[in-house]
């Protein structure tokens, strides 16, 4: 009996290793290619810190089995780094102070509205560059006096009542801006606006990709412990569906690269991905480029906060001709999403 437990707690280590190191291929396979390995790259942190309980668990039962588990979460140190940091902080001047915020409707939808609110805190905060997503134009507006150059990206749907879609809000000019097509159709967008700060042009790509339409309801079905017919139909449903949207994801994140491959001024990506560190669109759209977390950011970086703030999905990422000087994630105006802030001072 001891030698069928022991032998059941080597399968099911190794399982939780195999599950760390498929994540471990996440970033570098095309969902287009292998979709399901898309699906360990966005569970990767469930990953982690199962190998990380399981290093405690054999230490305390005096087990060697922590080794292999050890092993494998130092192997993938990196990808670790993309979801924790921790950097001193220091005074420095900076050039540029820009933002992102995907602002959830302004709670509309929830009987409330935000907008003043993100009024009042751009006024307070004077950004250069501000990127709303999920913006509803004909619920508010922003203060043309702190902000006198502005572009609103309205949704190209046949019902779009609210003006739902995105909005960049700057105190420099707006010299041009292009919306960037995906081949689908959906209520996800992203277009680039090419702004002059001071006599130096920048390429801000505001990106609002493809959701995994994951809700609290979902999971509560999924883990519903009877496995019946009906369930069966369900998972396979939900199965579907997720790899229909991640693969759209994937195909959205190639026309992004597609339309700034040849940008004559710096760029910097920010907004919602919906997606995280551990994924083909991180890993594509950061390639030759510097997370602004990773440079200056602290703690554990969740930007989604519901159902719990666990996953980092929102982001700013910039050419190395910027050197991000601050960055911090902000959650005090409501919403499904934090509001990231950073500063910048452009290299010599």
């Amino acid at each position: 009996m001891r030698r069928f437990f022991k032998r059941i707690a080597d399968v099911a280590n190794a399982l939780v290793i195999l599950g760390l190191l498929v994540a471990y291929l996440a970033p570098f396979t095309d969902p287009q290619d292998f979709w399901p390995v898309a699906f360990f790259g966005l569970t990767y942190k469930f990953w982690l810190i199962l190998n990380l309980v399981l290093i405690f668990f054999w230490i305390l039962f005096k087990s060697k089995r922590w080794m292999y588990n050890a092993f494998f979460v130092v192997v993938g140190l990196q990808f670790a780094a993309r979801n924790m940091q921790y950097n001193s902080s220091h005074a420095t001047s900076s050039d540029i102070k820009v933002a992102a915020f995907n602002v959830n409707v302004q709670q509309v939808y929830d009987g409330g509205n935000t907008s003043e609110q993100i009024k009042n805190y751009l006024n307070e905060k004077a950004f250069d560059v501000v990127v709303l997503i999920e913006w509803l134009d004909k619920k508010g507006s922003i203060d043309y006096g702190t902000y006198p150059h502005q572009q609103f990206v309205k949704l190209d749907a046949q019902r779009n009542n609210y003006n739902y879609g995105l909005k960049i809000v700057s105190k420099h000019k707006i010299i041009n801006w292009e919306r960037i097509k995906f081949e689908q159709s959906t209520n996800n967008m992203a277009a680039y606006f090419d702004i002059d700060v001071n006599g130096i042009i920048q390429r801000y790509v505001a990106t609002h990709l493809q959701s995994n339409g994951i809700n609290s309801t979902h999971y509560h079905k999924l883990v519903n412990v009877e496995i019946d017919e009906e369930y069966k139909t369900y998972a396979l449903d939900f199965a579907k569906r997720l790899k229909k949207l991640i693969v759209q994801r994937s195909e959205q994140t190639k026309a992004i690269q597609e339309a700034i491959a040849d940008s004559p001024y710096p760029v910097i990506i920010l907004g919602d991905f919906n997606d995280t560190p551990q994924s083909y669109t991180y890993q594509q759209l950061k390639k030759g480029r510097k997370d602004a977390f990773i440079e200056r950011g602290n703690g554990w970086g969740a930007t989604y906060l519901k159902p719990f703030p666990i996953m980092r999905i929102d982001y700013i990422l910039h050419d190395s001709e910027l050197e991000c000087t601050s960055y911090k994630c902000v959650s005090t105006i409501k919403s499904d999403h934090a509001m990231l802030e950073a500063t910048f001072k452009l290299s010599n």
